[in-house]
């Protein structure tokens, strides 16, 4: 059960069991009075709540003072206080909770209730509008007071305007969506010092009021809100509340510029305005605000300069202005009077941060969070002297020097150190890279030559992507923390070491596009807790990881563009249940599909493309979940941490007849890719109930029939490709109902009749080249005419013609047995005659053997380099 104060102030009586003074007996009659007074109201609001555990099974009889959680005064002897939360080590068993039920209305009977808590006690539906009768009532808290589905609502504030005592409301969470009137009645509570609704779901209050009888507002959240609400239009309000020192509107959907009025705040400490729509000029009134210590700005489309008058902010603590469209020169006569500054938010704007080259800050940065700003090419010197930074991101600086020996000294305690997508060249100092304390590091995107040295010990997360990095790993990483570990694209070489399996807590790696090779080490002793493997684009080998069985988290794995070899494990659907991308394109793996695959429900992602797979299509294939229903914003791969390294990470895929890199966007990426395999018979009809699928490619095996009806109804679909196979019949055409259809590819099979048309089909660039390889079609877009193709009709002799036919066939084949009968007594009397014909057969067998395995070697080798050559790279 959550915690549940209510402190009952009272002018009370004594509550102790001593002897009294006869001149008190008279007082002591009026307590036991009070007291029998108050337990009929806690036993109705006992009555109206959900006790499983009867916690409150104490609760009997008339003297309420000997009640558990019940406190009153030893002067007095009056109720002072209701408490509940004492019992939180027992509640916490039942997580904190009152079951969702509804908040009892009897507690309107509690009249001389000053202070009710009710935050965080998992209760539902509407707030009971007695609780308009505690007339006394001075701190009013229901903060998260529903859990999860259970929302509590008020859908009329008409009973707040009658606590016109209240001094604290909290409200946050509550659903307010329907009280329109909620600022006119919040105006009508004069004493209040703090007010918080955010997160109510508040609408505009229409008309406003003109002006604001909050004259003691102190501290105002209007958070996450997010009506539209014109900063403009709200001055006559909520810029004329001269006592303000906290304001909190930050995703309000304020638009417009900062009003003139926001000058009228001078008391003001706290200004949150981040991620609005804010546009125009930062106002010059700003530097007036002289007792400001935290200004959260970002997340807007604030244009201009930065105005001079920030110096004048001398208490200035944060200042917060990312993500916003500035531009301009940042130098020492904006900050050098913020001595007190110590967390620097400039990232993603377009300044140019220029300070004298001896300038030494009046300040200690705690976070300095500068990408995107200008502050090349050379480290600036100013940083030097910012030993205390927690956290450092000059990333997108323009910065293209070495990293010099004073950056390694002055941010040895750093904790976050961002310098991606610079030109920052050189090799990274064994000894002192080593002696760093950091925890995350991030030097990706830029010019770094060497090997990878040992890590240092703290380090959690690493990023060396896309650098010149060459050498082979170290065989001690040095760091068995480590979570994150990028290195794609650099120039690594030798094999994964054996260190790999040590670090028990990796859960991301990437080493994709580099030299390794060899086999992935044997790690089959240790459990993993990796959900993300991307080993593409190496000279890896050997068969399928085992140690992988032992990964049930994993969700991404991508081995594509290797020399694995070997068959699928049968346990890759039952020991992966999470995975959600796999690709294995272009291995050596030898395999049918396993039917298994099927029970992995969140596989949105099987690419299995350029090996040696044969045999059918599974049927079963049609089981796989996240390929019936499009992905939702929570599937696996658009988790909130997963999404991260997926910004990191890139995933090659052949769609629309292209080789694409996809990084975040593989998120909602649904893909079916089987081309260039063994692959025989039919395409299952049930391949139709993959709905969701957006990239269908099927190319290059040895499939037949006819194209199923059904693939029309898998009205996602962007690109379909069937060529180079066997199919014949005619296409379907309900093909045309493929309105998202961008790509299509039947060229190169044995397909006949007219070709669809309408819809989506007539918009396809190159039609012609669709249907190349199929001399039975006909109709545009191709010039065979379909009145040309069709078929002679019978003649009358048709039955003379059939009659003469069966007498040609019983002629042949009594013929053929006798000739076969002549051969067999031949060779039945004729020893040498059987050595002879044995001894050809066995050459000829051996001959053909050998020609057909070094052919199909060959066309696999050139298929490969094929798709090598092809590569787009999109950045």
């Amino acid at each position: 059960m959550a915690a549940l104060k209510m402190l009952l102030l009272h002018r009370a009586f004594p509550s102790s069991q001593q002897l009294i003074p006869p001149h008190q007996n008279l007082r002591l009659q009026k307590h036991h009075q009070l007291r029998a007074d108050a337990s009929p109201a806690l036993l109705v609001f006992r009555a109206g709540l959900t006790d499983p555990g009867n916690y409150l099974s104490s609760w009997q009889g008339e003297d309420c003072c000997q009640w558990k959680g019940v406190r009153c005064s030893n002067r007095t002897g009056h109720v002072v206080e209701l408490r509940l939360n004492s019992l939180v080590h027992i509640f916490a068993l039942r997580s904190n909770n009152f079951n969702a039920a509804p908040i009892p209305q009897a507690i309107g009977g509690l009249k001389n209730l000053r202070y009710l808590y009710l935050s965080g006690s998992n209760f539902s539906g509407q707030v009971p509008p007695q609780i308009g009768n505690l007339s006394k009532l001075l701190y009013l808290d229901m903060t998260n007071i529903g859990h999860g589905l259970h929302i509590v609502r008020s859908s009329d504030l008409a009973w707040l305007s009658r606590l016109t005592m209240l001094q604290y409301l909290d409200l946050s969470t509550v659903n307010l969506g329907k009280a329109i009137d909620w600022l006119h009645v919040v105006n009508k509570l004069p004493s209040l010092v703090t007010l918080n609704l955010a997160q109510c779901g508040l609408q505009n209050s229409i008309p406003p009021p003109v002006h604001a009888n909050l004259t003691s507002l102190e501290h105002l959240d209007l958070y996450g809100n997010e009506f539209i609400f014109s900063s403009v239009g709200a001055k006559n309000l909520l810029w004329d509340l001269p006592s303000l020192l906290d304001l909190d509107m930050g995703r309000c959907g304020l638009q417009g510029s900062i009003p003139e009025q926001l000058g009228n705040l001078t008391s003001i400490m706290s200004l949150y305005l981040y991620e609005n729509n804010l546009s125009g000029s930062l106002p010059v009134l700003l530097g007036h605000l002289s007792n400001l210590t935290i200004l959260q700005l970002d997340n807007n489309r604030l244009s201009g300069e930065l105005p001079l008058g920030i110096g004048a902010l001398t208490k200035l603590t944060e200042l917060n202005l990312g993500h916003n469209n500035l531009h301009g020169t940042i130098t020492e006569s904006h900050f050098g009077a913020l001595v007190n500054l110590r967390d620097l938010y400039l990232n993603d704007n377009s300044l140019a941060i220029v300070f004298r080259h001896n300038w030494v800050p009046p300040f200690k940065l705690s976070t300095a969070s500068l990408k995107s700003c200008k502050l090349g090419p050379k480290f600036p010197e100013w940083l030097r002297s910012q030993n205390s930074i927690y956290i450092l991101d000059i990333s997108n600086t323009r910065i293209s020097a070495p990293i010099p020996q004073w950056f390694w000294i002055t941010f040895s305690q750093t904790q976050h150190l961002v310098l991606s997508r610079n030109q920052i060249s050189g090799m990274l100092s064994p000894t002192m890279f080593r002696k760093m304390e950091a925890e995350t590091m991030d030097f990706g995107d830029n010019l770094l030559v060497g090997s990878m040295p040992k890590l240092p010990r703290k380090l959690k997360s690493l990023d060396l992507s896309k650098n010149n990095l060459s050498g082979s790993l170290p065989s001690d990483f040095g760091a068995p923390s480590l979570t994150m570990l990028a290195l794609f694209k650099n120039s690594i070489s030798g094999r994964i070491p054996y260190y790999f399996c040590h670090l028990e807590k990796l859960s991301f790696m990437d080493l994709s596009g580099n030299q390794l090779n060899g086999e992935f080490p044997n790690c089959e002793k240790r459990s993993s807790s990796i959900f993300m493997l991307n080993l593409n684009t190496n000279n890896l080998s050997g068969e399928f990881p085992t140690f992988l069985s032992k990964c049930q988290d994993l969700i991404f794995l991508d081995l594509s563009y290797n020399q694995f070899s070997g068959m699928l494990p049968p346990w890759i659907g039952d020991k992966l249940p999470s995975l959600a991308l796999l690709s294995l394109r272009s291995n050596l793996f030898f395999s049918h599909i396993p039917q298994q695959l099927a029970t992995m429900k969140g596989l949105q992602f099987l690419d299995l493309a350029c090996n040696n797979m044969l045999g059918p299509i599974p049927q079963s294939l049609a089981n796989l979940t996240a390929m019936v229903v499009a992905p939702q914003d929570d599937n696996k791969l658009s988790d909130i941490g997963l999404a991260r390294a997926l910004m990191k990470m890139i995933s090659l895929v052949v769609t629309k007849g292209e080789q694409l890199e996809f990084t975040s966007g593989i998120m909602s990426m649904v893909n079916l890719d089987l081309s260039c395999n063994i692959l025989t018979g039919p395409i299952p009809e049930e391949i139709g109930k993959l709905a969701a699928l957006k990239n269908l490619n099927l190319s290059r095996n040895h499939l037949n029939r006819t194209i199923p009806d059904s693939i029309g109804d898998i009205h996602s679909l962007e690109s379909l490709d069937l060529s180079h196979n066997e199919f014949g019949g005619e296409i379907p055409p309900n093909l045309s109902n493929l309105l998202s259809l961008s790509h299509l590819n039947l060229s190169h099979n044995n397909l006949t009749g007219r070709i669809p048309s309408g819809n989506q089909l007539q918009t396809l660039d190159d039609q012609a080249s669709i249907y190349i390889g199929n001399p039975g079609l006909c109709g545009p877009p191709l010039s065979k005419n379909c009145s040309q193709t069709g078929l002679p009709p019978a003649s009358p002799e048709g039955n003379e013609d059939g009659d003469g036919t069966v007498f040609f066939f019983l002629a042949m084949g009594s013929g053929y047995v006798m000739g076969l009968w002549t051969i067999f007594c031949l060779f039945l009397f004729k020893k040498n005659w059987r050595i002879i014909c044995f001894l050809f057969s066995d050459r000829l067998y051996d001959w053909v053997y050998v020609q057909v395995a070094l052919g199909w070697t060959i066309f696999i080798r050139e298929n490969i380099e094929a798709d090598h050559e092809i590569r787009i790279t999109l950045n």
